[in-house]
């Protein structure tokens, strides 16, 4: 089901991926080596077995390999297929490789469909700009980094492909942010995930542009290319 209104008690912190595992020498200080954190968003995939535990599934970015992650540690809220942020330790010491993680803490962000119907209300879908720090693809996903205004009001939040262009070799596909009414106050860190598969996974589409309206990256079309 598509997520498309955000309430602020569900705003996850911290920054979007940490890259690679270190550890810090004596002279720093520490004369051990130091477990470093890593954060990234995934797909929960279930209970691990009938005693317990969670699945985890994500490619990094782009087309790389599908990592999966197992916890000892059972989720009670999300279902099957929900977009998380996980925030774990590799028990290999390896990054981004398939295999048992120490589950730190795990929380759902934003998400839905990428929709294809567009509505006359959509047409204001740049009216409430937003900073974006980072988008990027990972698989059949599209993730959003970004701080949108406060406001104790939902408000629309998804993306929508123009229809017009679902049969051409770019879909251009519209974040769409609206809050109920212009508001100037202060703004807060948000991530998100859409499931972009339905316009993805068309044999005729090369790649997808994502249009943003964006006050911070002084850009405002982003272009995701098929890999093959």
């Amino acid at each position: 089901m598509l997520t498309n209104i955000i309430h602020h008690n569900k705003i996850t912190a911290l920054a979007a991926i940490i890259m690679a595992l270190c550890s810090c020498s004596a002279d720093q200080g520490v004369d051990r080596p130091v477990e470093m954190q890593l954060w990234d968003i995934v797909s929960y995939e279930g209970t691990a077995n009938s005693e317990g535990g969670s699945i985890f599934s994500f490619r990094q970015v782009d087309d790389t390999p599908l990592i999966t992650l197992t916890s000892g540690q059972t989720l009670s809220g999300p279902k099957a297929g929900e977009r998380m942020m996980l925030r774990y330790i590799p028990e290999s010491g390896k990054a981004y490789s398939s295999g048992p993680i120490k589950l730190i803490n795990a929380s759902k962000v934003n998400q839905g469909t990428v929709e294809t119907e567009w509505k006359n209300e959509y047409d204001i879908w740049n009216r409430d700009r937003v900073y974006l720090y980072s988008v990027w693809r990972s698989g059949e996903y599209l993730n959003f980094h970004l701080r949108l205004t406060y406001d104790k009001e939902p408000r629309v939040f998804k993306i929508v492909t123009d229809p017009k262009t679902i049969g051409s070799e770019y879909p251009e596909i519209y974040l769409v942010h609206i809050m109920s009414a212009p508001t100037d106050y202060h703004d807060r860190a948000y991530f998100a995930s859409f499931d972009i598969g339905p316009i993805w996974k068309r044999s005729e589409v090369k790649g997808v542009k994502v249009h943003i309206a964006d006050t911070n990256l002084n850009k405002q079309l982003f272009t995701f290319e098929k890999k093959n």
